[in-house]
């Protein structure tokens, strides 16, 4: 990939998630896929990242990709930069996107602070206060999670208000938030999706028999383990499938609650959870899955499902507006929050291999022409080089 003909190359700060390699959730994994592209189009990508969460710190061994240079710790080329935060469930994401963006903002000299989440977007005064240009890319409407209480829920509101006022230029993840803000703030948000990188061949297939499992031996859900999911109720309709396939239920819970325990009581032994899984490993349980199934209440625009359609994969997923618009022809739906209706759709999909196969094309198709990690970094520095040019 090359930076766009006779544009100088930017320096950039990345701001909001936890850290880079992704190990935490959806804003990792979208901003490494778009920072190490950017990195290698000839720009200066800057990661701020938390402290705690700092490779090597309890002994465990480095990510491939990330060493130490000249004292400054660096991943596939994006410079990391790691600050505290006040770790509590309220603060920790709030104080650590404060501290850096007032840092990012007058201090080493960036042309653009993109901030990563409505939360993070509350700092965009802050990041833009001596002349910087700052972008902000909404997420997800975090506040639609049920593990939030109103105190909570209130401060995310008003740090999406501040966002959407305050940036240069505000990105919206889905169609469904692209909406949302213009008919709240009266902001027109630039619609640029999330993705994954298409997969012409899936990972050796002894990837996943380390768990016992077989290529096309099982279902495949991934995600951080939150009621939001709904994956009480995925669990409750595959106990019904009158099939030998297994359930694979990659994420976990932190901190853990009662949730993780309630449904580890209701899985029946054909569900298998793996913990947080990564890299070539998930990949792998991605490329030798039957098909991909999201069950879930609240989504952004779901990195799951993009990575599942990198695959050829079909889908099975719940009729929300947001999976409804990344799924659009290659998936089946369900009533989000209707067993029975799953149990259908799994049932399908589990017994025709035609329909499969079908929806599986359709799947690879729209991942390669539309949500596709290259293309998505072609926007993304095209909104940078609009802003810094003073376009709107």
């Amino acid at each position: 990939m090359t930076r766009r003909t006779g544009m100088r190359p930017l320096r950039i700060a990345m701001i909001g998630q936890k850290g880079i390699p992704a190990r935490y959730g959806g804003v990792e994994t979208h901003v490494e896929a778009v920072s190490t592209r950017l990195v290698e189009r000839g720009h200066d990508v800057w990661a701020f990242c938390r402290s705690r969460l700092r490779p090597g710190t309890n002994g465990e061994a480095l990510p491939e990709g990330y060493h130490v240079n000249g004292g400054a710790p660096v991943y596939r080329g994006v410079r990391l930069v790691y600050r505290p935060s006040l770790y509590t469930k309220h603060t920790d994401a709030a104080t650590h996107a404060a501290l850096c963006a007032l840092e990012a903002s007058c201090a080493h000299g960036f042309d653009i602070v993109h901030l990563h989440g409505i939360g993070p977007a509350s700092c965009a005064p802050l990041a833009g206060l001596f002349g910087r240009s700052v972008v902000s890319t909404f997420h997800a409407l975090d506040w639609r999670q049920v593990k939030w209480g109103d105190r909570a829920r209130s401060m995310l509101h008003r740090g999406e208000a501040m966002g959407a006022k305050h940036s240069d230029a505000v990105i919206a993840v889905s169609r469904l938030m692209q909406g949302h803000v213009l008919n709240t703030h009266g902001v027109t948000a630039t619609y640029i999706p999330n993705g994954a990188e298409p997969r012409a061949t899936a990972p050796d297939a002894g990837l996943v028999a380390d768990w016992g499992l077989r290529p096309g031996g099982y279902i495949l859900t991934v995600g951080r383990i939150i009621p939001d999911r709904e994956l009480h109720t995925l669990i409750e309709a595959f106990n019904q499938l009158p099939s030998t396939l297994r359930l694979v239920i990659v994420g976990s819970e932190t901190p853990r609650t009662a949730y993780s325990g309630s449904l580890e009581r209701a899985a029946g032994e054909r569900v298998l959870f793996t913990g947080d899984v990564f890299g070539e490993r998930l990949q792998a349980l991605y490329g030798h899955a039957l098909f991909y199934v999201l069950a879930s209440r609240v989504e952004g625009l779901p990195i799951t499902v993009c990575e599942a359609m990198a695959h050829g994969k079909a889908l099975v997923l719940s009729d929300i507006p947001e999976n409804v618009e990344v799924g659009g022809d290659a998936a089946r739906y369900f009533r989000c929050g209707d067993v029975n209706a799953l149990l259908s759709a799994l049932g399908e999909l589990s017994s025709d291999a035609g329909t499969r196969a079908a929806l599986g094309a359709v799947a690879e198709r729209r991942c390669r022409e539309t949500y596709n990690w290259d293309l998505i970094t072609d926007q993304i520095e095209g909104v940078y080089y609009r802003v810094i040019s003073g376009g709107a």
